[in-house]
């Protein structure tokens, strides 16, 4: 609400018809939103961007949303497509601490596989796998897949 119109990428007229709806809680900056769920506030990406921590026993899974979209971005600790480079850099290191917190943590960036800690680096516990689906054919359901990893 505080941005001004025109400015930033978030639809003022969804968030000013939020604001004001019944049954919406905006939800304070470490905040239980849910049995074992904390809320974190993390802009940079849009204003109102959120971490969610499930605080899951041995570790928490942490999900980064836009916020961090990659694993790229928790390296490097910069950010694409953001509204603020310095409130995008602030929330990956908050991300970082959230990550760092307990050991065996989980990060599940926003457009990447999930990622755990070794040794103090990002090390995937899936295998990355990117592809184009594409319709050659007459029909929808026919379509050719070409595998951009190996």
């Amino acid at each position: 609400m505080k941005e001004p119109w025109g400015i930033g990428p978030v639809p003022e007229l969804y968030v000013r018809e939020l604001s004001t709806w019944p049954t919406v809680h905006k939800a304070a900056d470490g905040e239980g939103v849910f049995p074992g769920i904390t809320a974190h506030l993390a802009p940079g990406h849009t204003p109102g961007c959120l971490v969610f921590v499930l605080h899951a026993g041995e570790r928490d899974v942490i999900f980064a949303g836009d916020a961090a979209k990659n694993r790229a971005e928790m390296v490097s600790g910069t950010t694409d497509m953001t509204y603020d480079a310095a409130v995008s850099k602030a929330s990956i290191e908050a991300i970082w601490k959230l990550w760092r917190k307990r050991p065996g943590n989980i990060l599940v960036p926003g457009h990447d596989v999930p990622v755990v800690l070794e040794d103090g680096m990002p090390k995937y516990i899936d295998k990355r796998e990117a592809a184009i689906r594409a319709w050659y054919g007459d029909d929808i359901e026919t379509t050719t897949l070409f595998k951009l990893t190996i």
